[in-house]
C-alpha cells in the first residue's frame, strides 16, 4: 500500500509527523456537520470501474525485461499512479533512486478483489479477465522458487524490476498469503489448477518459516526477510490476519494438519501480544506499507491490520472477543479518527488517517474505518458495549469518500484523487491506481452491509459466500441468474420489484416468512428490497414482472443486441447515441477474454454492424457452447448471451 506524499520535500521530520497527529484527533472532539453524499454509491462505483478498465497512462508503460515486444498489461502493473496528465513516469525520483514505482503483492490482492467483486454487482465479465491477468503476472513474477521465502509475491517493484524500494533484497512475508486468498477466489471460479498450486505453494512457504520461541515470537513472521536466505530486515509486524484466514481456507480444503497448526500459533501469537494488555506489544499495531524504511515505519503505528483484527475477531469469536474488538477500534479511534470543527479537513470529515507515520486521510483507510465500524455494529447487535454512534459515524465517512473523485482537466475521467486533502488543494500531482480499487472494493462491501445504500431501481447480488462461476443480468422478466462452484450458497439480492419466483436447478425455492432460513428456500425485505437465498443446488434464477422494472436500458448511451446469422457468422448490432468510443469483446463463462470485435476510440452516433466467426483472437475456431458479448462506450456496459455452433 502506497502511503508517501508525492514531493519528498515536504515530508516533515518525525517528530512533526507525531505532533501533527497528536493535533489532528485532538480536534476531534467536537462536534460534525455531515456531509451529503457526492451521488449514489452505485454510480460512484461505475465511474471509477469506467476509469480502471479504460487503462489511462501515457508516456512510460514498462514492459518485462524478458520480453523485449512487451508485456501486454494494463499500466496500473508497472506504476502505482498516474498523473493528472495521464503521464505514468513518479512525479519525483529518488524514491530511492527510482522513476516508477509500484507495489504488485497488495495492489494485486485489492485490485482482484474490486474486480470480481464488481462482476458479483454488476455482471461483467471484464471483471474476472481482468482479476485472472493480474493474477496469471503475478504468479509470473514471483520470488524464485528455491528460495527460503520461494514463490512469494514481490512486495516492490522499481523500474519494472521485482524488488528495490524501500525493501532493497528483501520482500514482505505478510503480502503471500493476502495473495493465497485471491488465488483461491480465482481457483473455485475457474476450476484452473495453476492457482491452486500457486496457492498451496504459498502455504507450503509459509508454514515452513514460521518462527517459534516464546509468547512473543511463537506463531508469527517477520515482516521483511530476504527470500534467498531468510535474512531479516525488519523485524515485527501485526499484519498475522491473512495468514490466519488463508491457512484456515487451506485447512478446509486439505484436512492437512500442519495448516492448522500454523494457524493456531499465529492465531495465538496475535491474542497474546497487541491484543493482550499484559503484552509490551499491546495495541500495537505496526508494520503494514512498503514505501518507509525500517526507521521509518519501526514505532509508528497503522490501521491496517487494526481493522483486519476486528474483522477476524468478528469471524473466529474467542472467549472475550467483544472486548477485544472494541478496545481496537476505541484505539484506533483515538489515533486517526479525525471529526469536528476546526480540523484541515474543513467540511469534508469524519475520515481517518493511514498511520503515524504519514498522517493524511486516504479513500482506503476511511473506506476500510467504514466497513470495519458497519460490520463490529451489526456484529454487536444488542450487546451493550455496542456504541451507537459507530454507524453514524461509518456512514458519514462514505458520504465523505464519495467527494472523493478528481476533477482537474483531463484527469476528471471518474479516477479518485489520492487523499481526502485534495478536495480543498493542490496536495498531490498524482491518483494513485491503488485508491480506485479501494474505491470498489469497500463501497460494495458497504452496500453489502447496508443495502440501504444500494440503488432501489436496479437489480444486484449483494453478497455470495461461495464463489460465483456464473454471474449475469438477463432482464426481460429474470432478474438475475448465477450458479456457484457446487451449486450451494447463502446470496442477498437487492431488487428493483418482488420476486415472481426463485429457482434452483429449475425447481421453484419455497418463500420462508422470516429469517434465519432454515433449509432451501427465500425471504423477502420489502423495507430494504433484499431476497435472502439459501440453497443447496443450482443454478438459481430470480423471476420477476417484466413491466415491474425500470428499463434502464432506455436510459444508455449504447445498446447491443444480436441480429442474426449468416453461414455460421453471428450478426451483432451496436447503437449509440451519440458520439464516443465503442469497444464490443467476447467472452466465456469463465471470463476469459477470447476475442475483442471492435475497440474504436471514437465513432459517429448511429448503427454500427458487427459479425463474429466463432474465432478467437489467434484466429482458432471455439467450442461450441454459449458465450458473453460485452459492448462497452462512456461508462456503459451491456452484456447479452450467444449460443456459438448452434
Amino acid at each position: 500500500m502506497i502511503s508517501r506524499r508525492t514531493d519528498r520535500r515536504f515530508r516533515p521530520l518525525r517528530h512533526v509527523w507525531a505532533l501533527t497527529l497528536v493535533i489532528l484527533c485532538a480536534a476531534g472532539a467536537g462536534t460534525r456537520a455531515e456531509v451529503p453524499p457526492a451521488k449514489p454509491y452505485g454510480t460512484l462505483v461505475s465511474e471509477v470501474m469506467t476509469f480502471l478498465q479504460s487503462d489511462v497512462g501515457i508516456d512510460g508503460i514498462r514492459t518485462d525485461d524478458n520480453d523485449p515486444d512487451g508485456y501486454p498489461v494494463p499500466p496500473y502493473f508497472y506504476h502505482y499512479a498516474v498523473r493528472d496528465g495521464n503521464g505514468l513516469w513518479s512525479s519525483t525520483t529518488g524514491y530511492p533512486g527510482y522513476a516508477a514505482v509500484s507495489y504488485p503483492a497488495y495492489t494485486s490482492c485489492v485490485a482482484i478483489d474490486a474486480f470480481l467483486d464488481w462482476r458479483r454487482w454488476s455482471g461483467d465479465p471484464e471483471g474476472l479477465a481482468r482479476a485472472r491477468q493480474y493474477a496469471d503476472w503475478i504468479i509470473e513474477h514471483r520470488t524464485p522458487a528455491g528460495d527460503l521465502y520461494g514463490n512469494f509475491p514481490y512486495s516492490t517493484q522499481t523500474d519494472a524490476v521485482m524488488g528495490g524500494g524501500w525493501d532493497g533484497e528483501a520482500n514482505m512475508p505478510d503480502k503471500a498469503p493476502m495473495f493465497g486468498l485471491r488465488l483461491l477466489r480465482l481457483y473455485d471460479i475457474t476450476g484452473e489448477a495453476a492457482y491452486w498450486t500457486a496457492a498451496q505453494e504459498i502455504a507450503d512457504v509459509l508454514v515452513a518459516t514460521q518462527m517459534s520461541g516464546g509468547p512473543e515470537d511463537d506463531g508469527r513472521w517477520p515482516f521483511r526477510a530476504v527470500p534467498s536466505d531468510g535474512t531479516v530486515t525488519q523485524d515485527y509486524t501485526s499484519h498475522l490476519q491473512p495468514a490466519v484466514r488463508f491457512l484456515d481456507a487451506m485447512t478446509q480444503r486439505t484436512a492437512d494438519t500442519g495448516y492448522a497448526q500454523a494457524r493456531d500459533r499465529a492465531w495465538n501469537w496475535l491474542l497474546a501480544n497487541p491484543c493482550n494488555p499484559a503484552s509490551t506489544d499491546y495495541m500495537r499495531w505496526e508494520a503494514f506499507y512498503e514505501d518507509q524504511s525500517p526507521e521509518m515505519q519501526t514505532g509508528f503505528g497503522d490501521h491496517y491490520s487494526a481493522h483486519e483484527m476486528i474483522v477476524e475477531l468478528t469471524r473466529r469469536r474467542p472467549d472475550g472477543w467483544q472486548d477485544m474488538a472494541v478496545a481496537i477500534l476505541d484505539s484506533v479511534n483515538a489515533r486517526y479518527l479525525v471529526q469536528g470543527p476546526g480540523t484541515v479537513y474543513a467540511q469534508f470529515e469524519p475520515v481517518t488517517l493511514e498511520w503515524a507515520g504519514w498522517p493524511e486521510a486516504t479513500y482506503a483507510s476511511s473506506l476500510q474505518y467504514a466497513r470495519t465500524a458497519l460490520l463490529l455494529d451489526q456484529a454487536l447487535a444488542g450487546d451493550a458495549r455496542r456504541d451507537t454512534t459507530w454507524r453514524a459515524t461509518a456512514l458519514a465517512m462514505a458520504a465523505v469518500c464519495s467527494h472523493g473523485q478528481n476533477d482537474r482537466g483531463i484527469a476528471a475521467d471518474g479516477r479518485m484523487f489520492t487523499t481526502v486533502k485534495d478536495l480543498l488543494i493542490h496536495f498531490n500531482v498524482d491518483s494513485w491506481y491503488e485508491q480506485n480499487f479501494n474505491t470498489v472494493k469497500y463501497f460494495l462491501e458497504i452496500m453489502g452491509l447496508d443495502p440501504e445504500l444500494a440503488p432501489a431501481s436496479e437489480n444486484h447480488l449483494l453478497t455470495a459466500d461461495r464463489a460465483l462461476v456464473q454471474m449475469e443480468y438477463p432482464g426481460g422478466g429474470i432478474a438475475a441468474r448465477w450458479s456457484t462452484t457446487d451449486g450451494a450458497g447463502n446470496e442477498t439480492v437487492k431488487l428493483a420489484v418482488r420476486p415472481l419466483d426463485i429457482t434452483a436447478a429449475g425447481v421453484s425455492l419455497p418463500e420462508a416468512q422470516a429469517l434465519p432460513l432454515v433449509g432451501d428456500g427465500w425471504f423477502w425485505d420489502a423495507a430494504t428490497q433484499v431476497a435472502t437465498i439459501r440453497h443447496t443446488t443450482g443454478p438459481v434464477e430470480i423471476q420477476t414482472a417484466v413491466s415491474g422494472v425500470p428499463d434502464l436500458s432506455a436510459r444508455s448511451p449504447l445498446r447491443l443486441t444480436v441480429t442474426g446469422r449468416d453461414a455460421g457468422d453471428i450478426s451483432l448490432r451496436a447503437s449509440l447515441d451519440r458520439e464516443g468510443p465503442l469497444q464490443v469483446a467476447v467472452f466465456d463463462l469463465r471470463g476469459r477474454r477470447v476475442r475483442v470485435l471492435l475497440d474504436d476510440p471514437s465513432l459517429p452516433p448511429g448503427e454500427h454492424e458487427i459479425a463474429w466467426d466463432g474465432q478467437d483472437g489467434r484466429g482458432r475456431r471455439l467450442a461450441r457452447g454459449v458465450y458473453l458479448v460485452q459492448g462497452r462506450s462512456r461508462g456503459a456496459t451491456v452484456t447479452t448471451r450467444i449460443v456459438w455452433g448452434r
